[in-house]
């Protein structure tokens, strides 16, 4: 076997148990607290694969341009906005299942275009816009929807949103996408060259406010499939105001981070969704042993809150290392001189 498979396979078997790990320490936690597994039935399974697909989606979302320093606070109210004009309109026109999807699609693109633009052309902070976006968002789903907002329960035609397995198919073939873009294209390539360094990146000729717009519309397209199996599992989705539709895109900013550190072994896009069903699996524990939703972020978001102090202390042991080799080199350069002086 090559170094290279080898490597490969290494890298698998890590990013794998980050779930795994998560999934046998709470299934032994839930034992012995109430006597039963994590995942005791096919039910908690599908609820795993549902919540899953939703969060991952909206992660990766955020990743696009959260990775590049702007943190998009409109994605949200894109996530609501889709649901409701792409459902409603589908639903009207008897399109069904796909109709619903596609539609959705469509304009969380199209959305998402229209912050990139703003953002290109104005040169407004990120987060600013983001918040003014995610107000105009909100009014156009009230307002359109007559703030009845989409209702998916009793409809015929669009059952089939709920599957399992759809939300399988979506999910995988958007990770993969997701790693086509980012590995083998030119967006991709820029993408990473502006990471190193955006002036740079910009001296050399990449058109970096033609690649944040880009991403803004990736970003749009990724929220619209939360947005569509959220409502599908929730029965449908109220038009909200008020910026309160921006509590999906905080929940999610930990399995983004997570899966970009995840990422040394994989890629982004499977990083995200190794992360994204570990952090699942760890508030299905809680939630199996009757701790209270607000309980479940409290120890999800202290958890966060310590993974982020790994992540900016991890070097702080290596740094001293490579101080105290320095030291000892230069004290025995120090004495070389001496005695050769002497």
């Amino acid at each position: 076997m090559s170094d290279v498979m080898k490597t490969k396979i290494k890298n698998a078997l890590i990013t794998l148990a980050f779930p795994c790990i998560t999934w046998l320490i709470m299934d032994i936690l839930c034992l012995i607290s109430v006597n039963r597994h994590v995942l005791n039935t096919m039910l908690d399974v599908q609820n795993l694969i549902r919540n899953t697909g939703i969060s991952a989606c909206t992660a990766l979302a955020l990743s696009y341009n959260l990775g590049h320093g702007r943190f998009d606070l409109s994605l949200g109210a894109q996530r609501m906005l889709v649901a409701i004009l792409g459902g409603n309109i589908a639903i009207q026109l008897g399109l069904g299942t796909f109709g619903v999807i596609l539609f959705a699609l469509g304009f969380g693109l199209i959305f998402g275009s229209i912050v990139g633009l703003i953002f290109v052309v104005t040169r407004i902070p990120a987060m600013v816009l983001g918040v003014g976006m995610a107000l105009v968002f909100e009014c156009i789903a009230f307002v359109s929807s007559r703030s009845q907002g989409l209702q998916l329960f009793g409809v015929t035609g669009v059952g089939s949103l709920s599957n399992m397995y759809l939300t399988i198919c979506v999910v995988l073939a958007t990770v993969l996408i997701a790693m086509i873009i980012d590995r083998y294209t030119k967006f991709g390539f820029y993408a990473r060259a502006i990471d190193g360094s955006q002036k740079i990146a910009y001296n050399s000729g990449i058109n970096i406010f033609k690649h944040a717009v880009g991403c803004y519309t990736i970003a749009g397209g990724l929220v619209s499939f939360s947005g569509v199996f959220d409502a599908a599992f929730r029965g449908g989705v109220d038009a909200q105001l008020g910026f309160a539709t921006n509590s999906p895109v905080m929940a999610n900013c930990f399995p983004m981070f997570l899966g970009k550190y995840m990422s040394r072994w994989s890629s982004d896009a499977v990083g995200i969704l190794f992360s994204t069903m570990t952090i699942r699996l760890f508030q299905t524990g809680l939630s199996v042993m009757r701790v209270s939703a607000t309980g479940q972020q409290v120890f999800t978001m202290s958890i966060f809150l310590l993974f982020l102090v790994f992540r900016a202390n991890e070097t702080l042991l290596q740094n001293y290392r490579a101080k105290k080799t320095r030291i000892a080199e230069a004290m025995i350069k120090k004495t070389q001189i001496e005695g050769a002086l002497a």
